[in-house]
């Protein structure tokens, strides 16, 4: 990647991350008061959480909840192993399609970190959703100002998941999702 679209990246994720919510970049005394009149108490953001912003903040709506569809079932590998549950499997599988359901499946054993609230998302749709949007911000790591912004871009409360479990499964379906993409596109071409 080049300086220029580096550049263009950051003011992306910049305007995507004010669109939500970030302060705009002003004055000590223009953004006490614009605190004051939004009454808002979230932590400014840093330049560096900026930066940190992944890649698929700035995603249309649509893609980006493909991708929390994926990070939850990468997340729950090992409990779809084990279950000889058919709503279940139709869950995920009706979320990611089966093709991918069976590449999750084919997974190496270990790839991902056994992640606690897996095993109850897999109980309802929203639970589903809720687990795919805290494993990708697992990506956003120790920022709480961050994850505060990124949260606001999911329709349902993502779940609270320790950062390093819920990483090994953001960049298994990060992996997972490219892939299948490209299948898609390559099939349409």
């Amino acid at each position: 990647m080049n300086a220029r679209a580096d550049r263009r990246r950051l003011v992306a994720q910049a305007r995507l991350l004010g669109a939500v919510g970030a302060p705009a970049p002003v004055g000590p005394r223009a953004a006490r008061l614009a605190r004051r009149l939004s009454r808002r108490t979230q932590a400014p953001l840093a330049f560096a959480d900026v930066a940190a912003a992944p890649d698929w903040a700035v995603w249309p709506a649509e893609r980006r909840a493909r991708l929390a569809d994926f990070a939850a079932a990468a997340a729950c590998t090992e409990i779809l192993r084990r279950t000889i549950d058919g709503k279940r499997l139709a869950r995920a599988a009706r979320r990611i399609g089966e093709q991918a359901l069976d590449a999750v499946l084919a997974s190496p054993p270990g790839l991902v970190a056994t992640i606690p609230q897996a095993e109850s998302a897999l109980a309802d749709d929203e639970a589903f959703t809720a687990l795919g949007a805290g494993v990708l911000l697992a990506e956003a790591g120790g920022r709480p100002a961050l994850v505060a912004r990124l949260s606001e871009l999911f329709e349902v409360a993502p779940l609270a998941i320790d950062p390093d479990r819920g990483l090994s499964a953001a960049h298994a379906a990060h992996g997972l999702f490219m892939a299948f993409e490209a299948g898609a596109l390559e099939a349409a071409a």
